[in-house]
């Protein structure tokens, strides 16, 4: 069963407003900047596994589990796990993304801004200068 069995069908009136919104707010050029950011720290394409190895990279421990299924719910689980670790790192509550924004694809800006904030947040790692850091040319 693939998450696109659980999207809608067309918004229409106010949640047609909302979904072009948020859309029109969607930076493609932010998430090839965001792509290269994770897949440079993880050494991994983007999922839901590859998304919890930088809560490892941050803070040692934030994620306690990691699933490598790919069923739904184990999916979900593993991004739930990385909103957990975003948390523990001190992300404010209000830049956070839902599990379901990314998993159904609902609200991918909130995504990126939840991820553009944890990349604003990254420290340079001790002994580097910043320009070699992670989130060099982000900040």
């Amino acid at each position: 069963m693939s998450s696109t069995q659980f999207n809608k069908g067309p918004s229409y009136g106010l949640s047609a407003e909302v979904k072009n919104r948020l859309l029109s707010k969607y930076d493609p050029q932010k998430e090839a900047e965001l792509r290269t950011w994770i897949e440079g720290l993880t050494g991994l394409s983007i999922d839901g596994v590859s998304l919890c190895r930088p809560g490892w990279n941050l803070q040692p421990g934030s994620v306690p589990k990691i699933n490598r299924s790919m069923q739904n719910w184990h999916q979900l689980e593993n991004l739930s796990n990385f909103i957990k670790a975003m948390v523990s790192y001190g992300m404010n509550p209000v830049d956070l993304f839902e599990a379901n924004d990314l998993f159904e694809s609902g609200n991918m800006t909130q995504v990126q801004v939840s991820l553009l904030a944890l990349a604003g947040k990254v420290r340079p790692r001790e002994g580097q200068p910043p320009a070699q850091s992670h989130t060099a040319g982000w900040m």
